[in-house]
């Protein structure tokens, strides 16, 4: 596995994880961080024995947006430069939005700023009780523009707006109740609920998971509608046709759990 600076990634059977790595800064997202995460991603979405991506970070926070140092120092160079910078900040979301593995962030402590972009980008997202969120940008002169589309994705736009424009903090609780995160965990209880969720998820089919969730990015980008009848019904004919498909029908009718294990050899 290669030495990345400000990340790690470790690979065990079915499940990646990305560990964000700058305790210092909290995790604070930076050009070299953001190209390691490229990387890192391209790795886990090659390897075929990876069905979930856990992404996390290391010390007390998740992660706290983007590097307030990085952003300074704006000023100093070209705005070109700077929109090259921000263009591969915004390419990570739509990577990890676009990814074709089961995603899932497990956050703690603080998600401020374009944290919040990788939450929303994700399938699935756990916070502990105790974390606290925030939009703050607007209290910088700025928006949180990249992450805004990722956003739209999960949340309403007026609960945005009054984010937003306030920039104030919220917690958990309320992260949940307007849909920018989908499970709570308790303090300390992160890689329980995590591994629940998980183990959960192995009990569907892996290639109709994947087809799912192709079916529902395709939605979502507006390229499957109603009346795109002939590929839905392709679709289905092909995974009722499927090795997979075929298990789960036999399954059923036989009163039993479909057997994915003997159709893809994966460790756990």
């Amino acid at each position: 596995m290669k030495n990345w600076k400000n990340i790690q990634l470790e690979i065990t059977g079915r499940r990646a994880n990305l560990l964000l790595n700058r305790k210092k800064v909290h995790n604070a997202l930076n050009p070299r961080m953001i190209e390691e995460m490229h990387e890192a991603l391209a790795k886990v979405a090659a390897d075929d024995k990876v069905q979930f991506l856990v992404i996390s970070g290391a010390g007390k926070s998740f992660c706290a947006g983007a590097d307030i140092n990085w952003f300074a120092e704006a000023v100093n160079k070209a705005k070109s430069d700077n929109w090259q910078e921000y263009l591969r900040m915004a390419e990570l979301m739509k990577v990890i939005y676009q990814f074709p593995k089961i995603t899932i962030t497990a956050v703690h402590r603080h998600v401020l700023g374009g944290a919040n972009g990788i939450v929303a980008a994700c399938d699935f997202a756990v916070a502990e009780h105790s974390t606290a969120f925030a939009f703050g940008e607007i209290k910088l002169g700025i928006v949180p523009a990249i992450i805004t589309p990722f956003l739209s994705k999960r949340m309403s736009t007026q609960n945005l707006k009054k984010l937003m424009y306030s920039g104030d903090r919220f917690g958990a609780p309320h992260a949940h109740g307007v849909g920018l995160v989908d499970f709570l965990a308790e303090d300390g209880q992160l890689e329980q609920v995590v591994r629940e969720l998980i183990d959960g998820l192995k009990t569907s089919s892996p290639n109709a998971l994947r087809a799912c969730k192709q079916l529902l990015l395709k939605e979502g980008s507006g390229e499957l509608t109603i009346e795109n009848s002939e590929y839905t019904a392709a679709v289905l004919a092909e995974l009722i046709h499927s090795d997979e498909g075929q298990e789960g029908l036999r399954a059923f009718l036989e009163k039993r759990k479909p057997d994915w294990k003997k159709l893809n050899v994966v460790e756990n």
